[in-house]
């Protein structure tokens, strides 16, 4: 395993607190002390560490300084115990944990200094490792524990400045892991040429360290039913899942040491996407099995894919005689009066006599003119929505006899039609979702059971609906 190798200086970011600092060695010290012993960093410190499997090299300065310089003097730096830092005033209320000896490698030795030692060093091995283990062992105990290595400098028979002698090592861990550089990306298909489009997700290293290693990030798309109603829930959408037929490959990143970011790109094709709808694409980072203390980040990288059926290049071009009525239940066929502009003129069955059937209600029946997989409509209600359509239902079929044969078995369901204006909201525009359907089909069938009165054939003669205005698209 390669050694770890920190973007800063001295194997860890320190950062001091109010007045702690790296103080000079000619500090003025009053002629009395010949000699005077203290350390060169003081005070409370972050140290933050990079767990990769490896210990970290840490090191103390014990500056002598005085007077006198050439007088030789003993120093010692002991780690303090848990029951010292609770004891001691200054420490109180910090919710400080100090780590085990598991944790680190030190030996407290009497360091000698002699005429012509200005400084001496302590030197010890750290383990990040250990310490995230510690953490998870002891972080249910106060999830507010500041975990710390606590160094007090004392001498069997020297002046130790006692401003200087404390180093309060605060120590935070993360694991070496890569993650993806954004959250998300949305991408409209209908702006984008081409049926075939390769999409980028970023990948890299945790910042801080400087990648040494040669390995592969290898992502896949989470296509479980959590992952979508996850998205979905917490963004208030309705995607779909990307179908596994429009995934043709996916590339994985391939970092190289020296280098701390990389790219994996996934390849999709607009065959077995169906127009209309907004797919979600969810990217994960799978586990790096070369290189086992290289963690992956669980945060998912999510392209969204919009493809809207077009406002204008999708409408349905509608005339009169893209209605029909196999079953005679249409009344005048006012037909006209759905594709004018007048709220005031409105389309209506036949409300003299009772209409409709269990299956499909009163329906009213539609050429596309063309084969669609996809299709959506928008309608608006009656000036004063006392027939408003309920209780819809959308059936499709791509035969021809439908348009003569009444007890055709060919139109198979869309799906029900939700949420639509009560009776007596009228002038009010509803927009259906996008009905998608495998099986290509080329008429339509708005299957209505409610009006004002029920229509499938369970109602009074006065029973029927009505709509002022009806707009379709389809792909």
């Amino acid at each position: 395993m390669k050694k770890l190798i920190y973007s800063f200086l001295f194997l860890g970011t320190i950062t001091a607190f109010g007045g702690c600092k790296e103080t000079s060695y000619e500090d003025l010290i009053p002629e009395q002390y010949d000699k005077i012993l203290y350390l060169k960093t003081f005070g409370q410190q972050n140290l933050e560490l990079f767990d990769d499997g490896s210990l970290v090299d840490y090191s103390l300065t014990v500056v002598k300084t005085g007077s006198d310089p050439t007088a030789n003097a003993q120093a010692q730096v002991k780690i303090m115990t848990q029951e010292e830092i609770d004891r001691d005033d200054r420490y109180q209320g910090n919710n400080y944990k100090v780590l085990s000896s598991d944790c680190y490698t030190y030996k407290s030795e009497l360091l000698d200094l002699t005429a012509t030692d200005a400084y001496k060093q302590v030197k010890m091995k750290i383990s990040p490792a250990r310490i995230l283990e510690e953490i998870t062992a002891t972080k249910d105990e106060n999830p507010n524990y500041v975990y710390i290595l606590p160094f007090r400098l004392s001498s069997p028979g020297d002046q130790v400045n006692q401003e200087k002698k404390d180093l309060i090592l605060k120590l935070n861990v993360t694991k070496l892991s890569i993650y993806f550089k954004k959250g998300s990306q949305t991408i409209n298909l209908n702006t984008t040429t081409g049926d075939e489009w390769t999409f980028e997700a970023g990948i890299a290293m945790v910042s801080g360290v400087q990648n040494t290693w040669d390995f592969i990030a290898q992502v896949e798309v989470d296509r479980s039913d959590e992952a979508l109603e996850a998205y979905n829930t917490a963004n208030k959408t309705d995607y779909l899942m990307i179908p596994q037929e429009a995934i043709m490959n996916i590339n994985e990143g391939v970092f190289e040491a020296g280098n701390n970011e990389t790219a994996a790109a996934i390849r999709i094709q607009r065959e077995g996407l169906a127009k209309g709808y907004t797919y979600l694409i969810p990217l994960k980072l799978k586990f790096i099995e070369d290189i086992e203390t290289i963690s992956v980040s669980d945060k998912m990288h999510y392209i969204v894919l919009e493809y809207p059926l077009d406002p204008e290049d999708d409408m349905i071009e509608l005339t009169t005689s893209s209605f029909f009525d196999v079953y005679g239940w249409h009344g005048g066929k006012n037909y006209a009066a759905l594709l004018d502009d007048e709220i005031s003129t409105i389309f209506e069955t036949n409300y003299g006599m009772v209409t409709g059937n269990a299956t499909y209600g009163t329906p009213l029946d539609i050429k596309t003119g063309k084969e669609v997989h996809s299709i959506m409509f928008e309608y608006i209600t009656r000036d004063n929505g006392s027939t408003n359509p309920n209780d819809i239902t959308l059936w499709a079929s791509n035969d021809d006899e439908v348009v003569t044969n009444k007890d055709s078995e060919s139109w198979f369901k869309l799906g029900p039609v939700l949420n639509t204006p009560a009776a007596g909201k009228g002038k009010e525009k509803y927009t259906s979702k996008v009905y998608i359907s495998a099986e290509p089909f080329k008429y339509l069938r708005i299957a209505v059971k409610t009006g004002n009165l029920p229509v499938d054939g369970t109602g009074a003669a006065s029973g029927c609906w009505g709509m002022s205005k009806l707009t379709i698209w389809g792909y």
